[in-house]
């Protein structure tokens, strides 16, 4: 068995080429039974045994139908292929002898059953067929010449012993078959090796063809990044598992879409890629299109030439990322500088106005007391007072927003600081008549790392901040759960005015606050303390729909290491 070749695989090759024999012999015997029949009609005296012709023929066919049925229960393959061998031999010997013995033209038959041991045996069974074939000739002549078997009509029938002239044909004869034998078996058996090793080495290739490309195509289909391909009309041909996961379509759904159409660009979008490519070898472009859930996402698209392998171009590659998330990151590192900006700032003015603050507010009710202020004059006073007062109240906040003070974490249980929060929250002035209060919290608590105090500040102020955006009345729901992952989830939601996607983008800077009364930081003093925590709240409103924010930290199972690892990459986000 050659290198490299399997057992399994050798067999099953052996076998196809058996089957080959089986249907080569059959077309050969249809021939010769033609023939026979042809000189039948033509050539009643001729030299041939007809019925032997006839019954040898026969005999062909029915060993054929033979190895045919059988061929699948044989157990060795090569056992199968002498068998076969030995049988065409025999056939082509009796055909010999049934047309004229040493003067048939049928012994040419003998090279094709050499021929065929060849490709079924290689190179041994080529040289064990030719000898074969040797053997047999030459009994047949021997038994011929010494009368052993009857000669037919025509054949030879002189004494070989006495005509030195039979004698010399005889010998050549047998020369030249044993000369043609061995050289058919040489040659077959040669080109049969090459052809052989040609087709190993091409099967070899074609397998080595076949693991690339789907080494390939697990390699594109991996990538979590989409892939599309086009022709040079923009027309999409290829499309990876990241393409249809991110857009939640399935392939068929690309095929056949104008490309400038799937990043919702116009028609002229392709000349414009074209002339870019033109100038650089790739081009960069920003796309919003609609996602799985007909949400907008926005796509990071790097455009390529598709070129074969001469260098000429014949379609485009369309490689993107789903920069969502990223952008909203963007958006929060944004707000976390501008706050960062504003906190200092805070820190350092709290302290001057402060002290100015209650010196003047101090010497306003002295006024007002030398003075026995009567009238407009003392509601004048009193004004003064109580924006001393609401400043004072707002530096206040300013100096917790600037700096909250030293962060202690323990591991605690939310479920406790949300029910006593809940409950001050009922008794408190925002509470009015309308208002409910519906609470979801799981009795096997919810554990987290936190700051006690600081975060009973900010359930505090999300839960005012949702009575307050529900002047009219609304229910304010109240949930907390653990995720596997590790994350304590706590969700403020209220039926109140909603905002607008301008108001979400501004609602943790200082200031910005939409309620009457109110300072404007507390938001911004929630968004610090849990940025402080290492958590991050998200932002899910719609005008006239209410809003929904949503915490996550740290569980109290996670180190503080971990959070403050992600310190950089945590902050608010949009909803």
């Amino acid at each position: 068995m050659p290198a490299g070749d399997s057992p399994s695989s050798t067999r099953s090759e052996l076998g196809r080429l058996l089957l080959g024999l089986m249907i080569g012999r059959a077309v050969v015997l249809t021939l010769l039974l033609g023939c026979g029949i042809l000189v039948e009609r033509l050539l009643p005296q001729s030299a041939v045994r007809i019925p032997y012709f006839y019954a040898l023929t026969g005999a062909g066919y029915l060993l054929t139908f033979f190895y045919a049925l059988f061929n699948r229960w044989w157990v060795s393959r090569p056992l199968a292929a002498y068998a076969q061998l030995v049988s065409d031999l025999l056939l082509v010997t009796g055909l010999v002898y049934a047309t004229g013995g040493i003067d048939s033209p049928f012994s040419v038959l003998y090279f094709m059953v050499i021929i065929a041991s060849s490709v079924l045996l290689r190179r041994r069974g080529a040289f064990v067929t030719a000898t074969g074939a040797w053997l047999l000739y030459g009994l047949l002549v021997v038994l011929i010449v010494y009368k052993v078997v009857p000669i037919g009509p025509g054949g030879r029938s002189a004494d070989p012993l006495s005509d030195v002239s039979a004698i010399k044909q005889i010998s050549y004869s047998l020369f030249a078959h044993f000369l043609g034998f061995f050289a058919v078996a040489f040659l077959s058996a040669a080109l049969a090796e090459k052809v052989h090793a040609t087709g190993r080495e091409l099967m070899q290739r074609e397998e080595d063809l076949a693991r690339l490309q789907a080494l390939s195509k697990n390699i594109v289909d991996s990538i979590t990044s989409g892939v599309i391909t086009t022709d040079l009309t923009g027309t999409i041909s290829f499309v990876n598992r990241g393409a249809e996961e991110i857009y939640g379509r399935p392939s068929g759904w690309f095929m056949g879409r104008g490309v400038w159409d799937l990043f919702g660009q116009p028609p002229e979008f392709l000349a414009q890629v074209s002339d870019g490519l033109g100038r650089d070898r790739r081009r960069r472009i920003e796309a919003i299109v609609a996602g799985p859930g007909s949400e907008a996402i926005t796509l990071g698209v790097t455009t390529s030439l598709l070129k074969d392998q001469r260098g000429t171009p014949n379609g485009f590659i369309f490689a993107f990322i789903d920069l969502t998330d990223i952008k909203a990151l963007e958006e929060e590192v944004r707000v976390k500088d501008r706050m960062a900006a504003l906190g200092g700032m805070a820190a350092g003015m709290a302290h001057e106005i402060r002290n100015p603050l209650a010196s003047m507010s101090g010497s306003v009710q002295l006024l007002k007391k030398s003075l026995q202020a009567t009238g407009q004059d003392a509601e004048l006073f009193d004004i003064v007072v109580r924006e001393g007062k609401r400043l004072d109240r707002i530096i206040r906040d300013f100096l917790l927003f600037a700096r909250p003070g030293r962060f202690e974490p323990v591991d605690a249980d939310l479920v406790p600081i949300l029910r006593e929060s809940l409950l001050l929250i009922r008794n408190g002035d925002e509470f009015h008549e309308g208002h409910l209060i519906e609470s979801e919290l799981p009795d096997e608590g919810v554990p987290a790392r936190v700051d006690v105090n600081l975060i009973r500040q900010v359930f505090w102020n999300l839960a005012k901040n949702a009575l307050k955006a529900m002047p009219d009345g609304g229910t304010l729901r109240v949930r907390a759960a653990s995720t596997p992952a590790g994350v304590a989830l706590v969700t403020f939601e209220d039926d109140g005015i909603g905002m607008t996607e301008e108001e979400i983008d501004a609602a943790f800077q200082p200031f910005r606050g939409s309620f009457g009364g109110g300072t404007g930081l507390g938001l911004a003093v929630v968004f610090r303390v849990v940025q402080e925590h290492g958590g991050r709240i998200r932002v899910q409103s719609r005008p006239g729909e209410g809003a929904r924010f949503t915490l996550e930290l740290q569980s109290a199972a996670q180190p503080r290491a971990r959070a403050a690892a992600r310190g950089d990459a945590t902050a608010a986000g949009r909803g």
